[in-house]
């Protein structure tokens, strides 16, 4: 592959973020290069195949060593992005919340552990994040993660998945003020998690699925959610040439028993 001579245009954001010293922003400019552009994506690649890279030593230290703000720089590449059109948020965007793993082969690399993949369906040598993704119907790009690490016996302060999740959404509404109206997820962050609670403290909407032997509590009756489901008459629809079904029936929210 031919030498990258020079940084990407779109690392020229960098200079204005106020989250690192003008050394950073060099590094932080040779590392995007090197993630979008790059062969060899690896720190070695990366200082080898970007020209103005300062070495593979210093880049790895910018990455694994200097003091700057990860989460400021992040609320800064929010920021940026709110001020073009095409990727500025609204209240008609939705928040996804859910969680990835990505398979590791070292055993220093942070969070790492065995985890179960659903896709493999079998357990796995890798990362876990939980994360926050924003989407409507023109852009979509992340919002913020967290690492989720499995616990130390020993460990009686440790972080859920749950956990971790509602300091997302903390972060996202006080911190950042994301405005969009609703957040979706999956089952699992539905089911004893507290999230539904947390999101409607902040007066939004959520959509997620439930499992079929959950109790709500609906007219002052508790009943099972597929109990529910069948009181429900349907009818199908046209919606912009798709066909959906809908409920006929107005009921008012029912509360979930956790």
């Amino acid at each position: 592959m031919m030498p990258i001579t020079d940084f990407l245009s779109c690392t020229r954001v960098f200079d204005e973020f106020e989250s690192l010293s003008p050394a950073q922003r060099h590094h932080a400019k040779t590392y995007a290069t090197g993630l979008v552009a790059a062969s060899n994506k690896t720190v070695a690649g990366i200082a080898r195949e970007v020209l103005p890279a300062q070495g593979k030593r210093d880049l790895n230290k910018f990455l694994t060593e200097y003091d700057w703000d990860e989460q400021e720089f992040n609320h800064e590449r929010l920021e940026e992005l709110q001020k073009h059109g095409e990727t500025r948020w609204s209240q008609d965007g939705y928040i996804i919340l859910d969680d990835t793993i990505t398979e590791k082969a070292g055993d220093e690399v942070p969070g790492v552990g065995h985890f179960y993949d659903h896709a493999e369906g079998d357990t796995v040598w890798d990362q876990d994040l939980i994360y926050a993704f924003y989407a409507d119907d023109k852009t979509a790009y992340p919002l913020t993660f967290r690492l989720y690490e499995q616990q130390d016996e020993n460990d009686q302060d440790h972080d859920t998945k749950y956990d971790l999740a509602r300091e997302i959404i903390t972060e996202l509404e006080e911190e950042v003020g994301v405005p969009a109206d609703t957040y979706l997820f999956d089952s699992w962050l539905a089911h004893d998690s507290g999230l539904p609670e947390h999101i409607e403290a902040y007066d939004k909407d959520w959509i997620g699925p439930l499992r079929s032997n959950r109790q709500a509590t609906y007219g002052g009756e508790a009943i099972r959610v597929d109990a529910l489901a069948e009181r429900i008459d349907t009818d199908e629809r046209d919606v912009a040439d798709d066909t959906t079904t809908s409920g006929r029936r107005s009921f008012p929210s029912p509360s979930w028993e956790t």
